[in-house]
């Protein structure tokens, strides 16, 4: 007596070719086995799929933060484009600006108008890549917009800001009084 696949050719219940598929079907798992590998599809689609994602969220990082670093460099290319233009030239003279950067006390050599527009609010002092500079005011703004880590030094307007009940509010302050 032969085996249950020829038995169930001869009764007509099987074709030859049914009994090749089975064949190849039982050899392939038997391989399988002995090489370690499961025999569920489903866990290599798993790790595949894991595997896309992980590389598509590696992916976003990298393009976020070249993204992130392009536009670093556009802002910094448009405030010292800005810084170029308006910088005041005529600034140098006799006298001494003081100002805080950094925790430390700068010092900046002015003459008189440049001290008066600068603690008067219309001048603003700006720093980029440890470069002082002088600007008026509207540029400062636009550099403030873009970001306010480059304005050193720029007095607001006081005048919106007066407290009646100041007591010294009809004195004006020394010319000769520096810090």
């Amino acid at each position: 007596m032969g085996s249950l696949q020829d038995q169930l050719l001869k009764a007509g219940l099987t074709t030859e070719h049914k009994m090749k598929v089975a064949k190849t079907e039982k050899r392939k798992q038997k391989k399988k086995k002995k090489k370690g590998a499961t025999s569920d599809q489903t866990d290599l689609q798993k790790h595949i799929e894991q595997t896309k994602l992980a590389q598509q969220q590696k992916a976003e990082a990298i393009n976020k933060a070249k993204q992130d670093d392009l536009k670093e460099r556009e802002q910094v290319a448009r405030v010292r484009q800005i810084l170029e233009h308006h910088n005041q030239e005529e600034i140098k003279g006799d006298r001494t600006f003081n100002f805080t950067y950094d925790s430390k006390i700068k010092e900046l050599d002015v003459n008189e108008q440049t001290q008066q527009a600068l603690s008067k609010g219309r001048l603003a002092i700006c720093v980029l890549e440890g470069q002082f500079y002088v600007l008026e005011d509207e540029p400062a703004r636009k550099i403030a917009e873009v970001d306010e880590k480059y304005i050193v030094f720029h007095v607001e307007d006081s005048n919106s800001d007066v407290d009646e009940d100041d007591p010294y509010a009809g004195y004006e302050v020394p010319d000769d009084l520096t810090w």
